[in-house]
This record gives structure tokens, sequence and C-alpha cells, in this order.
């Protein structure tokens, strides 16, 4: 009887942590998302020569979000709004 508890219980503790990562999921693809518009937003007031050099790594935001390399992804995108933002905000000579 006690070896049954045992196997009821390291059950669910495998399964714990899988519905954890399940949950997660969603909220890191609607990050993707938000990160992906502030860059479309960015990219709007931002010249041509400007988007095109921040577009590459928000292209490869993207793809890794896709893939459900959602930090990675979140990563490459935040570096092209910042890119995008920065190069928007400076004065023009």
């Amino acid at each position: 009887m006690k070896i049954r508890h045992i196997l009821i219980a390291s059950a669910a503790l495998a399964v714990g942590p899988a519905i954890a990562q399940e949950t997660a999921a969603p909220q890191g693809a609607s990050d993707c998302a938000s990160l992906q518009t502030q860059f479309d937003q960015a990219a709007a007031s931002a010249s041509a020569e400007q988007v095109s050099a921040a577009k590459a790594a928000r292209d490869e935001g993207e793809k890794l979000c896709a893939e459900g390399k959602t930090e990675e992804g979140m990563a490459k995108l935040q570096e092209a709004v910042s890119a995008v933002s920065q190069q928007s905000q400076q004065p023009s000579q």
C-alpha cells in the first residue's frame, strides 16, 4: 500500500512542472507579440535605414518565438526595439 502512495506522489510531482510550463507558454507568446508590436510602432517613426539595421534582430526574434524559444526570442526582439527606439530618438543633424 505504501508503494502505491509513493508512486502516486511521484507521478504528481513529475506532472507539476509540465503543467506549469504549459501555462507559461501563452504568456511568453503574448510577450513576443507585444515586443513585435512595439518594434513595428517604433519603426514607423524611424528611417528605412534604421529599420533595416534592426530588422534582422526582429526577424530572428520572431523565428525563435515561433520555435518555442521565447526567452531567446524576446531578448532578440527587445534588442531590435531598443535599436530602433534609440536611433529614432537621436536628433537629426
